[in-house]
């Protein structure tokens, strides 16, 4: 399926949204960015990092390459997080804000504003987006981690989009040196990237995607699913942003993060243990016998596993690490493709090797492939 869609009014839904979003930004903070200036490009770099950090871990918690599938959906779940959501969530939060300020003062939302209105208004944005791209692509989305790998796009084009606005902000307000105050605001958002958007947002893409796709269980289920992983998200979101609790400053600081690491850690072993299970129903299918026995691809279950088959088959042929880790990552592929076509379609695949010659005739079998 393409992701061009034109027969699809929500295609083109989407298509005037992420055209909007930047609109709506400019509309509130095109004077923020002019009177920013060149300053505020200081971050660039270090913002990049980020994404390219991110981005590998997100791909690290992915050990069975479903993204090779998703790279539409992914990309498209990215481009509304770093448009759409960033120019309705400057005009909701600023809204959600006056109505916690009319309701509880100016003391109360000083400290509670943003721990409010960003879990309620910035959640519900970036879940937008990966609903309407889960429905576009829902032929391709059958697996937990489908819908953490999408709504993770999101909350990652959603947060680089807010670390160049951070940026701008900070060159604006900065009174002496706002070059040096930009670097260490990005240094920041790097170091508390770790459990940002793109964390809660990937919990949320789970909820909404098993929402979508399990039809074979009841309403109530699904809902309840959804509920669950949807108010992880914003329980991450809440503490990302509560006032820090009173004590020693480094504690403080980080006590927060440290909870939604876990929280998301809890979380996404339960979507891992899916997958695996998934793969274990893959190899035990006949038309796996043309790649491997079961046991013989059992060591692709898990990382651990992994590296002692490479180290074995490294030890065994003279390969170099990166000959054996493309072996590994194609046998992953060519067993991952037989749940893309039925059963009875599935052809005996050829040779396969990082050279001319394939794998050395029987490498595979004898260290677990």
């Amino acid at each position: 399926m393409s992701w061009f869609q034109p027969r699809s009014l929500l295609f083109w839904v989407y298509c005037l949204a992420v055209m909007a979003g930047p609109l709506l930004f400019l509309i509130q903070a095109a004077g923020q960015v002019w009177f920013a200036g060149v300053p505020a490009l200081a971050a660039l770099p270090i913002t990049a990092l980020t994404l390219l950090i991110i981005g590998r871990i997100l791909f690290a918690l992915d050990p069975f390459r479903a993204r090779r599938h998703l790279v539409a959906p992914m990309a498209m779940g990215a481009i509304w997080g770093a448009t759409v959501w960033t120019g309705l969530a400057m005009w909701a939060n600023d809204h959600v804000s006056r109505v916690i300020t009319n309701a509880f003062g100016d003391r109360f939302a000083v400290s509670w504003s943003a721990a409010i209105s960003a879990p309620i208004d910035e959640e519900y944005i970036k879940a937008i987006g990966i609903a309407v791209v889960a429905v576009m692509f829902r032929s391709r989305l059958t697996r937990p981690m489908h819908g953490l790998l999408l709504g993770a796009s999101v909350g990652l084009g959603a947060q680089i989009a807010e670390d160049c606005l951070y940026s701008t902000q900070t060159a604006l307000s900065s009174p002496q040196d706002p070059v040096v105050d930009v670097i260490l605001v990005a240094v920041l958002r790097l170091v508390t990237a770790l459990t940002s958007h793109w964390a809660m947002s990937g919990l949320a893409g789970v909820g909404i995607v098993l929402l979508l796709i399990r039809t074979d269980r009841p309403w109530p289920w699904r809902l309840g699913v959804f509920g669950l992983f949807y108010g992880l998200a914003f329980t991450m979101h809440f503490l990302f942003d509560a006032p820090r609790p009173p004590g020693p400053a480094l504690l403080s600081t980080y006590l927060p993060i440290l909870i939604d690491l876990l929280i998301f850690a809890i979380a996404y072993s339960w979507v891992l243990r899916t997958e695996r299970a998934w793969f274990r129903e893959l190899i035990a299918r006949p038309a796996a016998r043309a790649i491997g026995t079961e046991a013989g691809l059992a060591p692709l279950l898990t990382y651990h596993r992994r590296r002692k088959a490479r180290a074995a088959l490294r030890h065994s042929t003279g390969w170099t690490r990166k000959q054996a880790a493309l072996y590994e990552r194609g046998l992953l592929d060519r067993v991952t493709d037989l749940d893309l076509v039925p059963i009875q379609q599935t052809s005996v695949p050829g040779e396969f090797g990082p050279g001319p010659g394939g794998v050395p005739h029987g490498a595979g079998a004898r260290y677990g492939w």
